[in-house]
Formats: C-alpha cells, sequence, structure tokens
C-alpha cells in the first residue's frame, strides 16, 4: 500500500517542508534598539568593577588563609595529643 506523498518520494521531505519547522519567517521591520544610555553605561561600570573587587578579595583572603594555616603548622610541628 503506498501512500501519497504529492508526487515525490517520502525519502523526499525535508525539515523545512513540515508545518511548524523551518525558519520563522523574518518581519519587514528589523528592530534596532535605543542605546542603553548613561544609567546602564554606569551601571554595568559599577558591576564591573564590583565584581573585580570582590574576586580580589576572594583571593586576598585565600592568601591570607594559607599563611596563617603555615603558620599554625610552624608552631606546632607535630600535633599534641598525636
Amino acid at each position: 500500500m503506498k501512500i501519497a506523498t504529492q508526487g515525490r518520494p517520502a525519502h523526499a521531505m525535508t525539515v523545512g517542508d513540515r508545518v511548524g519547522w523551518g525558519p520563522t519567517p523574518r518581519s519587514r521591520r528589523s528592530y534596532t534598539g535605543r542605546g542603553d544610555g548613561r544609567a546602564m553605561t554606569a551601571l554595568r561600570a559599577t558591576a564591573y568593577v564590583l565584581a573585580s573587587l570582590a574576586s580580589l578579595v576572594f583571593l586576598a583572603l585565600v592568601v591570607y588563609g594559607a599563611v596563617q594555616l603555615n603558620r599554625l603548622q610552624e608552631a606546632w610541628p607535630v600535633f599534641p595529643g598525636g
């Protein structure tokens, strides 16, 4: 039993031929948004600076913790009671 495929073999159907598949047609108008403005630029710069400072503080705390741990290990070469 053959199924009608509109004059072409069943395997010739492509994804773009199926309803709901394929590229979405573009509208005639292309939307170009306005610039961000000064407020968004200032917020973006502030967020960048704060994120950079947070990263530096985190690295400083890691180094400080490593130094303190090293001092503690030097002060007690053998763990008390061990």
